[in-house]
């Protein structure tokens, strides 16, 4: 069963009517958001967080989760990142499983017309299946409004000012959100403070270091990282840059396996590349492949969730960490 995207956004409780739902696509800040209003909206209810190859890896752990009776929450949730059609077996075992009290959400990054997971869900009049393509800068505009209709001084500029200084990824947006949220407590928007806030001159200083990372320029990322300071409160919004440029990378790798010609891919993509970064992730492009941008995209997932869970590692050095790990990664031999 199919279900349009913002159809969803309107309204989380359409989940409610599936056990199984698949979340798919590049838009990491939507699924991000539909997590979070399952949870809000979901109350006596076990939330489990797995990842497809730790459970490829032993499948008697979803087995389990879904077996195990809980005596405090008669419900569970299980939230199952990163999945491709490696999990698709697995998949059509636990169907028969799943009783009225157990859910299974299903996120993934792009899966092409020929994916076996997709054709399930799409077909399937009991699973639910939502791709979540890039916003656009109209889809943008209406969740900045929708986010901040209780302040005054928003207008368009305000809101181009803030989706341009975002690249039009919805997870950066909502981090900056979160800091006007907090800046402006009388709820009344300044300009001028809030191109201060946004850090406009850090993020451009910022994706010098990812983009010399990506490229396997080790010379350039240790002189970068000893010249930048990093901020205690945007140690999240650097992962998020980090993912946007490597989901980015993989959506042009795989949109080029069924198209083949590199120039058509970068020209049918949305939202467009800016020009001064083409010839970056061109040169990025030589550097990586789709095995290894999956296995990046699920560092960034362990740090993200190391910094979520210990308070006793300073952020910072995680995120430098990343980035060290990322540029050996990308002088790594291609695997043929």
């Amino acid at each position: 069963m199919i279900l349009k995207n913002y159809i969803l956004e309107k309204n989380i409780n359409l989940l409610d009517n599936y056990n199984m739902s698949l979340l798919y696509g590049e838009n990491i800040g939507f699924k991000n958001d539909i997590k979070i209003k399952i949870k809000k909206n979901t109350s006596n209810c076990e939330f489990i967080n797995l990842f497809e190859n730790e459970i490829i890896k032993n499948e008697s752990i979803l087995y389990n989760f879904i077996n195990n009776t809980s005596l405090f929450d008669p419900k569970k949730v299980v939230f199952i990142n990163e999945v491709t059609d490696k999990f698709f077996k697995i998949l059509m075992e636990i169907t028969t499983l799943l009783g009225t009290d157990t859910k299974i959400i299903l996120l993934s990054s792009l899966l092409d017309k020929k994916s076996k997971i997709r054709n399930y869900f799409e077909k399937d009049k009991q699973s639910v299946i939502i791709a979540c393509y890039q916003d656009n800068e109209r889809s943008l505009q209406n969740y900045i409004n929708t986010n901040l209709k209780d302040f005054k001084g928003i207008n368009g500029e305000v809101t181009n000012l803030i989706i341009e200084n975002s690249n039009l990824n919805r997870q950066v947006i909502k981090i900056e959100l979160s800091k006007i949220k907090s800046f402006f407590k009388d709820k009344i928007i300044n300009k001028n403070q809030l191109m201060e806030l946004l850090n406009i001159k850090i993020n451009e200083d910022f994706n010098f270091v990812r983009d010399a990372s990506l490229l396997g320029n080790k010379k350039k990322v240790n002189q970068l990282i000893g010249e930048m300071e990093f901020l205690s409160e945007d140690n999240f919004y650097y992962l998020n840059l980090i993912a946007m440029r490597l989901n980015k990378l993989l959506e042009i790798l795989i949109i080029k396996e069924s198209i083949g010609d590199i120039d058509m891919v970068l020209e049918g993509l949305k939202p467009k590349i800016f020009w001064k970064d083409k010839p970056i992730i061109l040169e990025q492009l030589r550097k990586w492949n789709l095995n290894k941008l999956e296995v990046a995209l699920s560092e960034i997932n362990k740090t993200e969730m190391l910094m979520k869970k210990s308070s006793q590692i300073r952020n910072d050095l995680l995120v430098k960490s990343l980035i060290i790990e990322l540029c050996n990664q990308a002088n790594d031999s291609l695997a043929t």
